[in-house]
């Protein structure tokens, strides 16, 4: 009995233990053998090898030690041996066999037993020769796993009988369950062992089983596998052996193990390694370029024809090339195995399948597959008996079909296989070439498209005018137009000939040549014209009542229109109407309102001045239009509005009038004005008549209108103006007594000087401080009382008291005013009128008209501030004072931007007091 090991990695390491140590080392096996401790007697009797078979494990672990033995003991006379071999074809002859698998894979192993004497009964797979030496094949399948849980299940079957599916887990895995689905419609099963199943009926099939391992959770593993109704013998037992992973250039050896009743039915195999690299042959190396998952196939063929018996498959990943830090020993050689026994006696063994690409047809090639038959005879070489080989027959197995073969083109050219080229039926069609092409591929040393296309050359017709060389002469191609000579030189107008030439077919493109005019084709006519009326007429010569003409136009006897001068010889016909050229533009509607007044019994308030007037609008509207063209009035209405009451009364109090200041002698003028005129003019009548004991309080003094001294006046607003505006009334009695009708009295005016940014110290209420505040503020909140000096005696002390107000005074319209502007040395400001009375350094009352630059002006406590500029503006808006309630010089010195200022006192009954010493103590500069 003969076991071989096929190794198809390249990181097994194997330990072999029998009759005879004989290390081997195979890249992926170390193999060695021992001798066994059982003890054989000479002449005891053979053992059949008909039920021997192989004793390991079916999974094993990386860097685990398996051992393999018969599970029958040979005799050790010499008639009987066992021979295990390797891929590389190195032997090893022992009982038993220790292998160590350093890489994942799946590995087959295999015992050839030799026996020299007949005895042992027949067996399918045995192989006799005449002088009666058998061999016999046993062999064990092994899967080594790596890190993680794999299915261990062959690739083919048949149906009707049991197929044996089972796991392989690493040792670092605790399988908990494991579930089977067979994809066959049946149900899942429960099993961690090995599990049977039978399919049914032919097809391909997943089989799926969902792992649960500790470590690596749940996991579905899955295989296909084909079923077939043609039982081929031995097919499950046909396995790839070889590693599951390998190194980025490293070279993996794969082995196709077929068993002896298998191999004579295969003729060739085929490899594809799943990186567009194929092989052909029983054991093949590859390396790979790149890293990754690759799946190889092996297609085994029926020997002597390109049938297909089945396919297997196999999955190598392939991970980055690393240094060996353990590196393999070198492979040390193998010993030939033990010396035959009997002189003259022959063996015969099948070696395994390779093969040859060779030539065929035209520049064809096929694939032709091979086993030697090897004849081996027993000899004596020196003093030992050896094996010799005597003959190696080369047996054909398959040939396959012959591939890539040229073709033979009609006129001998060879065209290679997938080549094309475009023929056609004809050399000269009557259309196009791609009518009568077509384009005929060498396919494997056949050319395809039918035979009747075998011209290489064409040329194109010109379709209906013939084929390529055609020659026509006189053909008509066209048509020459000669103009003709009309009155108003009008162009367009042509004699039409015939436009005839040669023309001849050249490739499929009519050319032309010798083109000239023919006989004539339609004789050409000048136009002729009239007038022909429009629907548009001239425009309307007025909006309303106009009058308009029918527009005519020249019209040749086409239709056309054309200039009016090729009418001259007929006479404009003349159509005339009436028009409304744009009734809507004359139509209009005035509106005119006027406001309607009513006597109101009502006065104003006693102490207020003013009227109190009841008025109306009356609106009246009239619409005109274009009728019977002519405008006339269409409508007309007359809308009243509802009676309003207006009072126009007001405080009667002092203001500054700027928009109406008069002097006393011009006060003097318009009283005598409204006294003349108060009969004629109401308004000025029942002002004088309300009025006529009136006195206006100015400070502590009350002063009438016709007063000797500081005049009051009136001055009037005409409320027909939005905003209302003065109406400047006479200042002169002699003027005439005319005045608007919505003019009425509105104010009584005084004056008073500074602008409303200016700070006056004041205090609001008796119960507060006195501040710095805005001259506007102080007058719109109405402040109880101001600052004045304390004393008489000197306007050098700080001391100041509070002074009551009688009366804040400003202007009851904006208007524009002259300003002055004070810049002093400190940096401070003054803005007041020219008239504003304010203190000088030598304690005299001055108008702010009076200083000059260099003069100083007096800050409260004495201190002198010298003038830097003074300049003159233009401000528009009102100007403030205040009276004060006292007529003593002192109370009426108040401060305003920190400066002595005075009150409106001294633009009224204290303006004697101007340009005269204030204070009973003449300062001088030395007292500051």
């Amino acid at each position: 009995m003969n076991t071989r090991i096929l190794l198809v990695a390249l990181g097994l390491c194997a330990l072999s233990a029998g009759c005879q140590k004989t290390p081997e080392t195979s890249g992926d096996v170390e193999l060695s053998s021992s001798t066994s401790s059982v003890s054989c007697k000479p002449g005891s009797q053979k053992i059949s090898s008909d039920a021997l078979q192989i004793q390991g494990e079916t999974v094993g672990q990386k860097g685990e030690a398996i051992s393999y033995k018969l599970n029958e003991q040979l005799s050790c006379d010499g008639s009987q041996q066992v021979v295990w071999k390797t891929v590389g074809g190195s032997t090893t002859v022992a009982p038993s066999v220790t292998s160590v698998f350093k890489k994942a894979g799946t590995y087959i192993v295999t015992a050839h037993v030799e026996d020299s004497s007949i005895g042992s009964s027949s067996r399918v797979a045995a192989k006799a020769t005449a002088d009666t030496t058998t061999t016999q094949e046993v062999s064990f399948k092994t899967v080594v796993v790596g890190s993680e849980i794999v299915m261990i299940a062959p690739q083919v079957g048949v149906t009707g009988q049991p197929v044996t599916f089972d796991l392989g887990v690493p040792s670092t895995i605790n399988l908990l369950e494991a579930y089977w689905t067979f994809g066959d419609g049946t149900p899942s099963q429960y099993s961690k062992d090995p599990i049977a199943h039978t399919f049914a009926a032919a097809g391909t099939y997943q089989v799926k089983v969902v792992v649960v391992g500790n470590p690596g959770g749940e996991k579905m593993l899955t295989q296909s596998i084909v079923i077939s109704d043609e039982e081929v013998v031995c097919s499950a037992a046909a396995a790839i052996s070889g590693p599951s992973e390998v190194k980025v250039g490293a070279a993996a050896t794969l082995s196709l193990y077929m068993p002896q009743c298998l191999a004579d039915q295969v003729g060739a195999i085929r490899w594809d390694f799943g990186d567009s690299s194929t092989a052909s042959g029983q054991t093949v190396q590859h390396a790979y370029a790149a890293k990754g998952a690759y799946q190889v196939t092996a297609v085994l063929y029926k020997g002597d024809s390109s049938q297909v018996l089945f396919t297997l498959k196999h999955n190598i990943n392939v991970t980055e090339a690393t240094v060996d830090p353990d590196p393999e020993p070198t492979p040390t050689p193998t010993p030939e195995p033990l010396a035959c026994s009997v002189k003259d006696s022959t063996r015969e063994s099948q070696g395994e399948l390779y093969s040859e690409t060779q030539s065929c047809g035209l520049n064809g090639t096929k694939e032709v597959s091979y086993r030697d038959r090897i004849k081996e005879q027993c000899q004596l070489i020196g003093e030992t008996l050896k094996w010799v080989e005597v003959s190696r027959t080369k047996e054909v197995t398959n040939e396959g079909p012959c591939q890539g073969q040229s073709c033979t083109l009609p006129d001998g050219s060879i065209l290679a296989n997938g080549g094309s080229k475009v023929l056609y039926s004809s050399q000269t069609p009557a259309g196009s070439c791609s009518s009568v092409s077509q384009e005929r591929v060498c396919n494997n040393g056949i050319l395809s498209g039918s035979d009747v296309y075998n011209q290489f050359t064409c040329h194109n017709g010109c379709g209906d005018f013939g084929s390529h060389g055609t020659v026509k002469t006189g053909v008509i191609t066209g048509e020459v137009k000669v103009s003709l000579t009309c009155a108003y030189g009008e162009t367009g107008f042509f004699d039409i000939f015939n436009e005839i030439s040669d023309q001849a077919c050249t490739d499929g493109q009519i050319v032309t040549s010798n083109t000239r005019q023919g006989s004539i084709k339609t004789p050409g006519v000048c136009p002729t014209y009239k007038y022909v009326p429009t629907e548009n007429f001239t425009a309307c010569s007025a909006d309303c009542g106009g009058k308009q003409s029918r527009i005519f136009i020249c019209v040749d006897d086409k239709g056309t229109q054309v200039s009016n001068d090729r009418c001259k010889d007929s006479v404009y016909p003349a159509e005339e109407r009436l028009c409304d050229g744009n009734p809507d533009a004359v139509r209009r509607s005035e509106s005119t309102t006027a406001t309607e007044e009513a006597n109101s019994s009502q006065t104003c308030p006693a102490n207020q001045i003013g009227v109190i007037v009841n008025t109306r609008d009356v609106t009246t509207v009239k619409n005109y239009a274009c009728i019977d063209h002519s405008v006339q009035l269409e409508s007309q209405n007359v809308v009243y509005g509802a009676w309003v009451s207006q009072s126009y009364c007001k405080d009667y109090v002092a203001h500054r009038c700027s928009h109406d200041s008069l002097s006393n002698t011009d006060a003097q003028g318009r009283y005598d004005w409204m006294v003349k005129c108060q009969n004629q003019l109401p308004v000025v009548k029942e002002f004088l008549d309300q009025f006529e004991d009136l006195k206006v309080k100015m400070g502590r003094t009350s002063v009438a209108l016709n007063s000797s001294g500081q005049h009051l006046y009136p001055s009037f607003m005409d409320r027909s103006f939005k905003p209302e505006k003065p109406w400047i009334a006479p200042k002169n009695k002699n003027a005439p007594c005319t005045m608007p009708s919505t003019a009425y009295v509105a104010i009584v005016c005084v004056s008073s000087c500074s602008t409303p940014e200016q700070l006056i110290l004041a205090q609001e209420a008796a119960n507060e401080k006195m501040k710095y505040v805005p001259f506007i503020e102080a007058f719109t909140k109405n402040y109880a009382f101001v600052a004045s000096l304390q004393s008489a005696q000197s306007m050098g002390s700080k001391a100041v008291q509070k002074t009551k107000v009688d009366q804040w005074v400003s202007e009851v319209v904006d208007s524009e005013h002259d300003i002055l502007i004070f810049k002093m040395k400190s940096g401070r400001e003054l803005k007041v009128t020219p008239n504003h009375p304010v203190v000088a350094s030598n304690g005299f009352m001055k108008a702010a008209a009076e200083f000059k630059v260099g003069e100083d002006l007096v800050l409260v406590g004495g201190v002198l501030d010298p003038i830097v500029s003074i300049t003159p503006v233009k401000y528009f808006g009102k100007v403030y004072n205040v009276f004060v309630n006292s007529t003593a010089i002192h109370h009426n010195i108040l401060v305003l931007n920190g400066y002595l200022n005075g009150s409106a006192y001294f633009q009224n009954d204290g303006a004697k007091e101007m340009n005269r010493s204030l204070f009973r103590q003449t300062l001088t500069r030395g007292a500051f």
